[in-house]
């Protein structure tokens, strides 16, 4: 028989990089277009402060994921930092 036991080790190298924060990233590029393209009119506001909130969801999720690996690379801490700084100016900018 064969007793091989799973670990709780992820199967990558185990640092948390730029996929991390890929995905808030993106979401952020139609808030910026919706705010330099449209009228601010209702709907539109309602469809940026939607995705800012999917994307402040997926930024919790990274830092949970940062949480658990413990091991962060430089790459990964720029992308983070760049989310970072591009989330908060467009919540200020839709403010």
């Amino acid at each position: 028989m064969n007793n091989d036991t799973k670990t709780d080790e992820p199967a990558s190298d185990g640092k948390v990089g730029e996929g991390t924060w890929g995905a808030p990233l993106v979401l952020l590029i139609p808030v910026l277009l919706i705010r330099h393209l449209s009228d601010l009119s209702t709907p539109w506001l309602i469809t940026a402060w939607s995705l800012l909130a999917l994307v402040a969801v997926l930024t919790v999720a990274g830092w949970v994921s940062v949480a658990r690996q413990r091991r962060r690379g430089a790459k990964g801490w720029g992308t983070c930092l760049l989310l970072h700084f591009s989330l908060a100016s467009q919540v200020l900018l839709l403010v």
